[in-house]
């Protein structure tokens, strides 16, 4: 090292020179140390969605989770602001584009058509197409409709291949039909099943007194063995090509179908499942492996290829066998799930077939009580040991540029097995608690995974783990628009207030000042947007500060607790041109409470809050500020509060380009 003193400088000129160097010698980053060009630099993020702090930390903290502690040791650990609603579909676009949901549009899950008021998908639609040609029976699309992503913004990815830099991006939520601009990508939450559903299972038993009167998400078919032989049929998507039936006798009477038999061995507690030329044999609890079908849509002509897998669940006294949705064949793409489309085959060739819809786990199946939880458990097992699968097969490829991998599990099980974990869980004596610790076993798994990328971090790579937020219990439910119905807000149509449940069919929108629809959002009956509106926008402020006030004052009457910790005004936390369509307020929940299933549609009942029955008993559509997700970093931070907006722009940062103007954030370093 050279004297300073020859130079003429002081110590504190020094220090001064060698900070201006390193500025110049980083563009001013904190990976000045990087010894290659920005197209030569690796960035790996692990996206586990629901990954909470609070959880990881107690691992860290009992000697669990020894591959988090030394990169929290290495770099950071932090709490990472999430977006509000505190939704994956919503954070995850944040994440996408930099945007707050006032720019990408994507507010919920489920939003309202203000046409309508009806409850609409957010993430995308099925758009008819613009011209078909009939040929008897049958209508083929000649240009447009299809699946399109109802998501906006430019996604950062997209900045980083524009200038040569690879970006491999797996499973990211909000992403169907697949991004074409990454290297390769495959879609991730909100890809549908082939029956163009959000999960659609079937359940076929022997046994008349196996009954679910509220099933959603899936269909029952009673059938009758004979001489030990099933035979059934399996329904998939809707046959679009073929002129419509009449669907008042049979409302699947436009689906295409395969037939199948199953032939029962009571003796052995088994039976063999014969579809398309396909034998497959199960013991009795045993899931089957992926299963082919090609349901026939035009002759000759015309079929679309799926994917499913079988659960015997029992074989004697009754028949009872649960198939799974009937998944996207990645190998034969019916809707774009991969980049390239030929990227699905391939891995489909090496590893075998695998999930393609969007949230595998069939939390409605374990709602419904037709999954037991050892089912769920079983089927949670097979779902995670094909993300680690696929996971290796991804890293062994990767060579530099931007290497995204996103695992559902961390959220969908704490969603499903909570109960099990938490004693304070009003259903945990219920729970099978043999599946107590499965959450932190899980949390295990996702350490051991850390544990593969940390030997990859040097000079020229940087690791980043996050979560779009956090998770809470969820034990009691707060039905929304009931509340809003009995305090005069949401007026019904007259004799409907006799009905035990209504739906936004029965509202009387002349009288409406507010509704619910989605998890968190309120909406302003608002006069020259809703199509009956009645608020005036001079008097929105007025009527959404009244309805924040006593929504926040609500008391349990059976715990003394307030079920809304925070009621949030949308333009304080939204800005771009899809904010005027979001609902004027979003209702933040404590822990312990959330919005109820039958109000996220729009219907009202008779108690304003009551128990969660469900399987589903964790969750994170509270407060935003009560359910942060986690933020790890090889490198550390200096922003204080780093928040999801903040990645996209640390990550272009990290290869050499300046943060895009609409994008909200600034780097977390």
């Amino acid at each position: 090292m050279r004297d300073t003193h020859s130079l003429g400088l002081d110590r504190r000129d020094f220090v001064k020179l060698l900070a201006g160097t390193a500025a110049a010698a980083g563009c001013g980053l904190p990976f000045a140390s990087l010894r290659s060009s920005a197209v030569d630099r690796k960035l790996i993020v692990l996206g586990l969605d629901g990954l909470d702090p609070t959880m990881v930390k107690l691992l860290i903290d009992t000697g669990r989770a020894p591959n988090f502690k030394r990169l929290a040791e290495m770099g950071s650990f932090s709490r990472l602001a999430t977006t509000m609603p505190a939704l994956s579909p919503v954070a995850w676009a944040s994440f996408i584009t930099g945007l707050t949901p006032g720019g990408h549009g994507i507010g919920d899950f489920i939003v309202r058509d203000p046409a309508t008021y009806m409850p609409v998908f957010s993430i995308y639609e099925t758009r008819d197409a613009d011209r078909t040609l009939s040929i008897g029976d049958y209508r083929l699309p000649l240009s447009g409709g299809g699946a399109a992503n109802l998501r906006r913004g430019k996604p950062f990815w997209t900045h980083l291949t524009e200038r040569g830099i690879p970006a491999v991006i797996s499973r990211i939520p909000t992403n169907f039909p697949v991004d074409s601009t990454a290297t390769s990508a495959i879609s991730g939450m909100g890809t549908p099943d082939l029956t163009d559903a959000y999960g659609m299972f079937s359940y076929y038993t022997s046994d008349e007194y196996d009954y679910f009167p509220k099933l959603t998400g899936g269909r029952v078919s009673y059938v009758e063995p004979r001489d030990n032989v099933v035979t059934a049929d399996l329904i998939g998507p809707e046959n679009t090509l073929r002129a419509p039936r009449d669907t008042r006798r049979d409302p699947l009477a436009n689906a295409a179908r395969i037939p199948f038999r199953v032939y029962l061995d009571p003796g052995n507690n088994a039976a063999r499942i014969d579809v398309q030329g396909q034998t497959v044999v199960l013991n009795q609890g045993e899931f089957s492996g992926w299963v082919k079908l090609s349901f026939a849509m035009m002759p000759v002509l015309g079929t679309v290829s799926g994917i499913a897998r079988f659960l015997l669940k029992e074989v004697h006294p009754h028949l009872k066998l649960y198939v799974s949705p009937i998944n996207i064949d990645p190998a034969d793409q019916a809707m774009p799930v991969t980049h390239p489309s030929e990227y699905g085959a391939e891995i489909a060739r090496d590893l075998g077939s695998f999930w393609t819809k969007g949230l595998p786990s069939d939390t409605k199946a374990f709602d419904h009580r037709v999954f037991s939880d050892e089912d769920y458990v079983k089927q949670a097992e097979l779902i995670l040991a094909e993300q680690m699968a696929l996971f290796d097969y991804q890293w062994q490829r990767f060579t530099h540029g931007l290497f995204f991998f996103y695992v559902s599990s961390t959220d969908q099980d704490a969603h499903m097995l909570w109960r099990n974990m938490d004693p304070t869980h009003p259903m945990h004596a219920s729970s099978d608690l043999r599946f107590s610790g499965y959450l932190h076993h899980l949390y295990e798994e996702m350490d051991r995974l850390v544990g593969k990328v940390l030997p990859a971090v040097d000079d020229r790579t940087l690791l980043l783990i996050c979560s779009d937020h956090g998770f809470a219990q969820f034990g009691r439910q707060f039905h929304l628009n009931t509340w809003l119905r009995d305090s005069g807000y949401l007026k019904l149509k007259a004799g409907a207030e006799r009905k035990a449940k209504t739906s936004i069919l029965d509202v009387d929108w002349s009288q409406t000042l507010a509704y619910g629809i989605g998890f968190n959002g309120l909406y302003l009956n608002l006069k020259d947007r809703e199509a009956q509106g009645i608020v005036e926008p001079t008097k929105a402020g007025e009527v959404a500060g009244r309805i924040s006030r006593e929504l926040e004052a609500v008391t349990d009457p059976d715990t003394g607790q307030r079920p809304v910790a925070r009621v949030y005004r949308r333009d304080d936390m939204y800005v771009g041109p899809a904010t005027a369509a979001m609902p004027e307020l979003l209702v933040g929940y404590q822990p312990g409470y959330r919005c109820s299933s039958p109000s996220v549609l729009g219907e009202t009942g008779k108690p304003v809050i009551d128990l969660n029955p469900w399987a589903w008993s964790g969750d994170h559509s509270m407060a935003r500020d009560l359910v942060p997700g986690s933020l790890f970093s090889s490198v550390k931070l200096t922003k204080p509060n780093p928040s999801i907006l903040d990645l996209p722009v640390t990550i272009l940062e990290l290869f050499g380009v300046e943060k895009p103007a609409e994008m909200v954030g600034s780097s977390i370093f």
